[in-house]
């Protein structure tokens, strides 16, 4: 438990040298700027569709560092138990390769991919040079963190569309999740010194360390000590809650990512020390986060949606956040049964009640077969003098989507392109 303990304050320790760092520091803010980034085009699209961003810039970023900080802390504590170093890692070769697979899928940006081809060449061609069980090690451990952070987060940005299923499936009401963490990454160096060299700022190998056996099994050797470097990463999810909301998505999602990632994990460990599993270490990597996305989403647009209308009603897609129905205790799933008196039969009714209704609205509802009533104040949200609920209510089955799946990335698509104009 010592030892355990004196791990853990040495990765506490060095937080701070990641935020100081001269050369990790600029990285870690250079992907926070990517974080907002991608959080300012999420706020855009919705913008652009329902007039108003549902889920803010400022508080998705601030919340994202926040998250991915604690993290870095557990990716960095879980790879410094296991003793997954960069020595022999080939670590520099994921980022290059992941961006260069996004071209063919964006689904393919992911280490699992890019990481399952650098080993896999290796074993194959003997090129690149990598030790196999440590990178694949690192993989399992980002996404042992992605998991945690899907399983607390992963619904909190979540943006209601129309969806068209690939090959032309029908339109279905659904989420769109996202989420972006900047993570601090304390990763370790394995050095050996000569028995006469100062020890002070490094952490003696405990007993049972490493898990992973590194090359050239530096690690038995009697002056092997390890050294904590700062760097920085980024982690992204995106999903579709169509067939269940969104928190019952995220947290499907995050538990098959879980159990990959720990098949993954122990397949690494397994295979330092019989070098015959470290196909099944490389192959599993990519095949299995395969199957996890596959198994997420083929079920996506078969059954019924989440979300249907329901006669008599008009059935609450989403409520934006700071209106009416928001203040008013009105969430999505929620189906209206009357506004201002007059029967919320569709969209089109409630607008015609709140035009002809006096403030505030009297507004009945249904959850979970319960009838409620909401008194809703349209006047805040008055726009050219037109009172809104600040609801986004289900649309017609007819609707056009909104959003269209697709697998193809933009290398694929530009080709595509090329090619129908020589033919």
């Amino acid at each position: 438990m010592s030892e355990i303990l004196q791990l853990l304050r040495s990765v506490l320790a060095g937080v701070p040298s990641l935020l100081l760092n001269p050369v990790a520091f600029p990285f870690f803010w250079i992907v926070v700027v990517l974080v907002g980034y991608q959080s300012r085009r999420v706020a855009e699209n919705e913008r652009q569709i329902y007039g108003v961003a549902k889920n803010r810039v400022w508080r998705q970023v601030a919340v994202s560092v926040v998250f991915g900080l604690l993290g870095g802390i557990l990716a960095s504590l879980l790879m410094a138990f296991v003793g997954v170093s960069l020595t022999g890692t080939g670590v520099y070769w994921l980022l290059p390769l992941a961006l260069l697979l996004m071209a063919i899928s964006p689904r393919l940006m992911c280490f699992s991919y890019a990481g399952g081809i650098v080993s896999s060449s290796y074993l194959v061609f003997g090129w690149p040079k990598v030790h196999v069980p440590s990178l694949m090690a690192l993989v399992a451990v980002l996404h042992v963190t992605e998991s945690l952070l899907i399983m607390m987060r992963g619904a909190s940005c979540a943006t209601p569309l129309v969806v068209r299923g690939p090959s032309g499936g029908g339109n279905r009401p659904g989420f769109m999740l996202q989420g972006f963490w900047p993570l601090p990454l304390l990763l370790l160096f394995i050095v050996t010194l000569p028995p006469e060299a100062s020890r002070e700022g490094l952490l003696e190998m405990p007993s049972w360390w490493p898990l992973i056996v590194p090359p050239g099994d530096v690690a038995s050797q009697p002056n092997a000590v390890f050294t904590l470097f700062p760097v920085a990463a980024v982690l992204g999810y995106s999903d579709l809650a169509t067939r269940v909301r969104p928190v019952q998505k995220a947290r499907r999602s995050a538990l098959a990512l879980a159990a990959y990632s720990v098949v993954l994990l122990l397949l690494a460990i397994a295979a330092s020390r019989t070098p015959v599993l470290v196909w099944l270490a490389a192959l599993w990597g990519p095949f299995g986060h395969e199957l996890v996305i596959r198994a997420g989403t083929r079920g996506e647009f078969r059954g019924p949606p989440a979300l249907q209308q329901e006669d008599g009603g008009l059935t609450v897609l989403d409520v934006l956040p700071g209106g009416g129905a928001d203040r008013g205790g009105i969430r999505s799933g929620d189906v209206l049964l009357s506004v201002g008196g007059a029967p919320a039969t569709d969209a089109a009714a409630v607008e015609d009640a709140l035009l002809t209704g006096t403030r505030p609205f009297s507004v009945v509802y249904r959850r979970d077969g319960r009838e409620r009533e909401a008194y809703v104040d349209g006047q805040a949200d008055a726009e050219g003098g037109r009172p809104r609920l600040g609801i986004i209510p289900l649309p017609p089955e007819d609707d056009p989507p909104q959003v269209e799946i697709r697998t193809r990335g933009p290398g694929c698509s530009f080709l595509g392109r090329l090619f129908r104009r020589k033919a």
